[in-house]
C-alpha cells in the first residue's frame, strides 16, 4: 500500500513539473510558423482533410511525402489539430509544449522505477524540462517528433519494467504498443531494444528471452517495412562521403554537443555541414571524452550502476543522430540532443544527490541546484523569444551562420509575405551571392519580380536561372557517372533524379536515369520512364535499347527482342552480349 505522504509528495512534484513547464514555455505559444512549418502545416494539403489519412500512413513525412522520413503519428496529430483550429498557430504550439511537459513527467516516473529515489527523479526531470537546449524541439512546431517519440519510448520502458517484476501480460502488451508508437513518431526509437538490454546489464537483472524476442520482432518488422514497403530514408544532399570519412564527424559532434550541454549559450539552429580529419582538435577531444566516459562508467558500474546507465544512455541514443549514417546536411542539430541529454541529466542528478554530511557543503550544494534551475529557466525563457517572431528568428540565426543561403532565402520569403519587396529582394540576392545555383531562390525571386512587375529584372533573373539549371544539371550528371563507376548505384540514382528536376526536357538525362533504375533493380520504373521518352521522341534508338534491357531483366523476352530490333533498325550499336542473351528466345 502506498504511503499517503509519499503519494502526496509525488503529486506535488508532478504538479511543480507541470507548472514550471507552462511558465517557461508559454511565451512561445503564439509564435508564428517558421521554416519547415510552412511545408508541413501551413501549405500541407494532406493534413487538411481526413480523406488523406491513407496517404499519411502509407507515405513519407510532410506535404509531398518525399522527405524519406516516416513519422505518421506527428502528421495525424497535426491533422487532428487542423480539424479543431485550422491554421491558428497557438494550438500547434500547445501540442508541442504539453507533449514536452508530458515527457518530463513520464521521465520522472521512469526514474522513480529504476532508482527508487524521488529526489533523483525530481531533479533530473526539472533539469530536462528547463534546459534551454530543448527549445528547438519544443518551440519549433515541426520538431514535435522528438518529444512525441520520447513520450512513447519512456512509457514503453516503464510498462516493460513493471511487466518483468510481475505477471501482468497486459502491461507487456502496452509496452509493445508504445514501442510501435515510438517508431511511428521518429526513427531514433530504433535504439529502444538496446536501452532494454542496457537496463538489464547495468542493474544485473537477468532478462527473460520470451520478453525480449517480441521487442526485437517489432524492430525487425519496422526495418523490413521501411526497406521493402515504405520508402527507406534517402541520403540527403547530392552525395555523402564514405563511412570512414564520416566517423570523425561523430567525435567532433560529441565535443560540440558537450559544449552545448555544459554551456547552453548562443544556441541556434543552423550548423553548417562539415567534414573533419582524425587529427582535428575537435575530433581528438571528442574521442577523449568518449573514452573517459566509457572508462568512468565501467569503473563505477558495480558501486553506482545508475551512473553507468546514464553514461551508456547518452552514447547509445546518440547513435541514430550521429550522422555516421547521413540524415542531415547539418554538422549537428540541437534537437538531436533531446533524447541523449536525458543521460546527462540523470548523471548530474545522481552526482548532486550524493549524501553530504557537512552542513555548510550541503547548503551550498542546494544553492547550486536552485541556481542552476533558475539559470536554465531564465535561458529557456529568453530562447523562446528567439522562436517567437519569424523575422527575428531568421536575422538572429544569420548572425551565427552568415554563410547560410537557406536562411537568407527564408528571410526573403518572410519579407515578401509581409509586403516588404525591397528587403525580400536584398535577402534573395544575398542568398544567390552565397550559392549561385540555389534553384529555389531563383524561383522565389522570379515570383517577386512578377509581383512587382519589374520585367527587366524578371528577364535577367530567368536567364541566369536557366543557365544555372543547365550548369548544375551537368555537374549532377557527371557526379552520378562517378558514383556509378565505383558501384554506388543508389546514390547515383538520387543525383540523377535531382539533375532531371533541373533540366526536365533533357532526354539524355532521362535515358541515364532509366539506366540507373536498371542498375538498382527498379525495372518497372525504367520501363515507365522509357515509354514516356518514346512518346516525346519516337525514334530514340538509345531508348529502345534501354527498354530492351529492362524487359530482359523482367523476363519479358518477346518485348526485349521487339525493342532490340527497333534499336538495331535505327543503327544503335547494341552490345553483342545482349544479342547473344536474347538468341535462345528469338523464335
Amino acid at each position: 500500500m502506498i504511503n499517503p505522504i509519499e503519494k502526496k509528495t509525488t503529486f506535488l512534484q508532478v504538479i511543480l513539473i507541470v507548472i514550471l513547464g507552462v511558465i517557461i514555455y508559454i511565451n512561445c505559444s503564439d509564435g508564428g510558423f517558421i521554416w519547415d512549418d510552412h511545408g508541413l502545416i501551413q501549405d500541407n494539403e494532406y493534413i487538411k482533410s481526413w480523406s488523406s489519412f491513407p496517404i499519411i500512413i502509407s507515405t513519407g513525412f510532410g506535404a509531398g511525402g518525399n522527405s524519406g522520413f516516416y513519422r505518421p503519428l506527428q502528421s495525424i496529430l497535426q491533422m487532428s489539430g487542423y480539424s479543431w483550429w485550422g491554421l491558428q498557430v497557438t494550438g500547434y504550439h500547445l501540442i508541442s509544449i504539453f507533449t514536452h511537459i508530458l515527457a518530463a513527467v513520464i521521465f520522472y516516473f521512469f526514474l522513480r522505477n529504476i532508482f527508487q529515489d524521488k529526489k533523483i527523479a525530481f531533479l533530473a526531470s526539472l533539469l530536462f524540462l528547463s534546459s534551454p537546449i530543448n527549445t528547438e524541439a519544443v518551440c519549433y512546431i515541426s520538431g514535435l517528433s522528438d518529444p512525441l517519440a520520447l513520450v512513447f519510448m519512456l512509457a514503453c520502458l516503464i510498462f516493460y519494467l513493471k511487466s518483468i517484476t510481475g505477471k501482468n501480460t497486459n502491461l507487456y502488451f502496452l509496452a509493445l504498443i508504445c514501442f510501435i508508437l515510438a517508431l511511428l513518431s521518429k526513427e531514433n526509437a530504433v535504439v529502444l531494444p538496446l536501452l532494454v538490454l542496457l537496463y538489464h546489464y547495468a542493474f544485473g537483472i537477468k532478462p527473460q528471452i520470451k520478453k525480449l524476442l517480441p521487442i526485437f520482432a517489432v524492430l525487425s518488422g519496422y526495418i523490413l517495412l521501411r526497406l521493402f514497403v515504405l520508402s527507406p530514408p534517402e541520403l540527403l544532399g547530392l552525395t555523402v562521403p564514405v563511412l570512414w570519412s564520416r566517423v570523425p564527424v561523430f567525435f567532433a559532434g560529441i565535443t560540440e554537443y558537450l559544449r552545448i550541454i555544459l554551456l547552453p549559450f548562443n544556441l541556434h539552429v543552423e550548423y553548417a555541414s562539415q567534414l573533419f580529419r582524425f587529427t582535428d582538435p575537435k575530433v581528438i577531444l571528442g574521442a577523449i571524452w568518449v573514452f573517459l566516459l566509457v572508462v568512468f562508467s565501467f569503473f563505477v558500474k558495480k558501486s553506482r550502476p545508475g551512473l553507468f546507465f546514464a553514461g551508456a544512455w547518452f552514447l547509445i541514443t546518440l547513435i541514430p543522430v550521429s550522422n555516421i549514417y547521413p540524415i542531415s546536411q547539418a554538422f549537428i542539430m540541437e534537437h538531436y540532443l533531446y533524447v541523449p541529454a536525458l543521460g546527462f541529466f540523470m548523471f548530474l542528478a545522481i552526482l548532486l544527490n550524493y549524501p553530504v554530511k557537512n552542513g555548510v557543503f550541503a547548503f551550498f550544494l542546494r544553492l547550486f541546484i536552485i541556481s542552476l534551475l533558475l539559470l536554465y529557466s531564465f535561458l529557456t525563457l529568453k530562447q523562446t523569444s528567439y522562436w517567437k517572431y519569424p523575422l527575428f528568428f531568421y536575422k538572429r540565426t544569420l548572425q551565427y551562420a552568415p554563410e547560410s543561403w537557406r536562411f537568407y532565402n527564408e528571410l526573403g520569403i518572410e519579407y515578401a509575405d509581409a509586403g516588404n519587396h525591397s528587403e525580400a529582394e536584398t535577402a534573395y540576392q544575398e542568398a544567390l551571392n552565397i550559392n549561385p545555383d540555389a534553384a529555389g531562390v531563383y524561383h522565389n525571386l522570379i515570383n517577386l519580380y512578377k509581383k512587382t512587375g519589374d520585367r527587366e529584372k524578371l528577364w535577367a533573373v530567368e536567364k541566369t536561372a536557366n543557365a544555372s539549371r543547365t550548369r548544375l544539371s551537368g555537374q549532377y550528371s557527371r557526379m552520378a557517372s562517378e558514383l556509378q563507376a565505383v558501384g554506388r548505384y543508389a546514390e547515383g540514382l538520387l543525383v540523377l533524379k535531382q539533375a532531371l528536376e533541373l533540366d526536365q526536357k533533357n532526354l539524355n538525362l532521362s535515358n541515364d536515369l532509366a539506366s540507373a533504375y536498371v542498375l538498382t533493380g527498379k525495372y518497372q520504373d525504367a520501363v515507365a520512364l522509357l515509354r514516356r521518352i518514346l512518346v516525346i521522341s519516337p525514334d530514340s534508338a538509345l531508348a529502345y535499347n534501354n527498354l530492351a534491357v529492362a524487359h530482359y531483366y523482367l523476363k519479358q523476352y518477346d518485348l526485349a527482342i521487339e525493342n532490340i530490333n527497333k534499336a538495331i533498325i535505327r543503327k544503335y550499336p547494341v552490345e553483342p552480349e545482349l544479342i547473344e542473351l536474347l538468341k535462345p528466345y528469338n523464335k
